[in-house]
């Protein structure tokens, strides 16, 4: 049997066209061999290059993408710092260089909370520099002031915080990636700017005339020399008034609704002051500006009588009153008065929640100076439920005017056959309204404490004839609802006047 021969193995020139002799054809074989190593490595080279610059180009995306990544955190960051102490500072612009003052503080005390910046972990020292006040949102840069340097603090309505202004900054961010290419770029800066104001009052849409002309006047009662009594635009402290049903100027009952949409010193449209479009308002308490100041405001006369059920939502009586108890909630206390419980603070049952005098001025029987005949016992309605009488003095005195004694009512109140008398049960301090006592707690709904009381826009008047005039308003009185309104009958105890900054509404981000 023949032996068979070992395979042989191919080499790179088995298939090239067979060459003349030996030689020839192991140099072809090398050369061809030697090529191809040669661009094997060629491309292994070019490969190298291309991903050594991709790698370059992916480090620099990823530095860039960390650094840009610690600038927007940053101005993240800054911007919340900047909207909270806004909103801090904005809560406390009420018209005084006091609330200025306590608006940099409040901004200062938001921007250093721990939890304000730096990942929740840290907080920011604000300077006076980067807390603004201004009487526009768009002022120039020249009319926004710091605290001290407000030319008038009552118009000092918006706070402007600007952490890019502040002393030492707060907005540089050190650079990885991005200062090996340039100096300059190793450190980028960033800030946040937040404006704020309170964009409402706690101003019921109900206007009425002021009784007299005087923030301030005595009362004199012969019976009480030396002291006087205050009045405060003439109204006097826990006695209650039918607010429609009063007019300094003559017979005919003068109230008015307050433009619960329109700017103060403008007539607006009819639509602003129809009765769908005041109904919120009234249910709510406020009015949608921030403040009247010494500005004229847009009255139209008569308040509708189709809104006094409103009113009542603060006694947790909501049917037929258009309103919700969500925006408009009850008061804590919704006990009416007078109260025929053998509870009730006075001697005598009063004829009514507010009894009033005819004639011409038309006033309560508490107004009459000099009652020819003493009123009924009992005709001066409801005494003290909410504020007491206060004593009268040349200047209020810092801790405000003192107040009379349930004893000096036979002298502040005089009736026939008797003055009306407080019983021992009275509060020695405070009154009724505060007194557990006194109180029912409305049922179904979460009260809210104080929604009784009504802040009125007291007019200056007579106020110019016609449906829709431009009124000035001479201040603002606080009247305590005794009990609910019917037609016609709003009857509200004259708590004294309040500062319209005290009733600004909440602060709101503008930008």
């Amino acid at each position: 049997m023949a032996s068979m021969a070992p395979a042989r193995t191919p080499s790179c020139s088995a298939t090239a066209p067979r060459l003349p002799n030996r030689t020839a054809r192991r140099r072809s074989r090398c050369n061809s061999c030697w090529e191809a190593a040669m661009a094997n490595r060629r491309q292994r080279g070019a490969m190298l290059i291309a991903f050594s610059i991709l790698l370059i180009v992916v480090l620099g995306f990823i530095g860039l993408a960390l650094d840009v990544g610690q600038v927007i955190g940053r101005k993240t960051e800054l911007q919340n710092l900047a909207d909270n102490a806004a909103l801090a500072a904005a809560a406390e612009l009420v018209g005084t260089p006091e609330g200025l003052t306590n608006a940099v503080t409040k901004a200062k005390s938001s921007a250093a909370d721990k939890s304000a910046w730096r990942r929740r972990m840290q907080g920011a020292i604000l300077s006076d520099a980067s807390i603004r006040f201004a009487s526009t949102p768009d002022a120039p840069a020249t009319e926004w002031h710091a605290a001290g340097a407000v030319p008038d603090a009552t118009t000092a309505l918006f706070v402007r915080v600007d952490t890019q202004a502040n002393d030492p900054s707060l907005g540089q961010v050190a650079t990885a990636f991005l200062g090996a290419w340039s100096p300059a770029l190793r450190t980028l800066d960033t800030g946040a700017r937040a404006v704020a104001w309170r964009s409402s009052l706690h101003l019921t849409p109900l206007a009425v005339c002021a009784l007299s002309a005087s923030a301030a006047s005595p009362r004199t009662n012969a019976a009480l020399l030396p002291a006087v009594e205050l009045l405060e635009y003439g109204f006097r402290r826990g006695v209650a008034y039918n607010l429609l049903k009063l007019n300094p100027h003559g017979p005919a009952a003068e109230h008015f609704v307050l433009n619960p949409l329109g700017q103060p010193g403008i007539l607006g449209s009819s639509l602003q002051i129809s009765e769908s479009s005041v109904l919120p308002f009234v249910c709510s308490g406020t009015v949608l500006y921030p403040r009247v100041g010494s500005a004229q405001v847009h009255v139209h006369r008569p308040f509708p009588a189709a809104l006094w059920p409103a009113f009542n939502a603060r006694f947790n009586q909501y049917a037929g009153s258009g309103c919700h108890p969500v925006t408009a909630p009850p008061d804590t206390n919704i006990r009416a008065f007078p109260n025929t419980a053998a509870s009730w603070w006075m001697m005598n049952a009063p004829d009514a929640p507010s009894a009033l005098s005819t004639g011409n001025p038309l006033l309560s029987v508490a107004d009459l100076d000099s009652p020819p005949i003493p009123p009924a016992l009992g005709s001066y309605g409801p005494l003290w439920s909410f504020s007491r009488a206060a004593k009268y003095s040349a200047t209020k005195p810092a801790g405000g005017y003192p107040p009379f004694a349930p004893g000096d009512w036979a002298k502040l109140y005089p009736a026939t056959p008797a003055p009306p008398v407080a019983k021992s049960g009275y509060p020695i301090s405070g009154t009724p309204y505060l007194t557990l006592g006194f109180q029912t707690a409305p049922t179904g709904n979460m009260g809210v404490a104080q929604r009784r009381a009504l802040n009125i826009a007291l007019l200056a008047c007579p106020v110019p004839a016609g449906s829709d005039v431009l009124a000035q308003v001479l201040g603002i009185g606080r009247f305590y609802m005794t009990a609910p309104a019917s037609n016609g009958v709003l009857s509200a105890e004259f708590a004294g006047t309040v500062p319209e900054g005290a009733l600004a509404g909440p602060a709101e981000l503008l930008q």
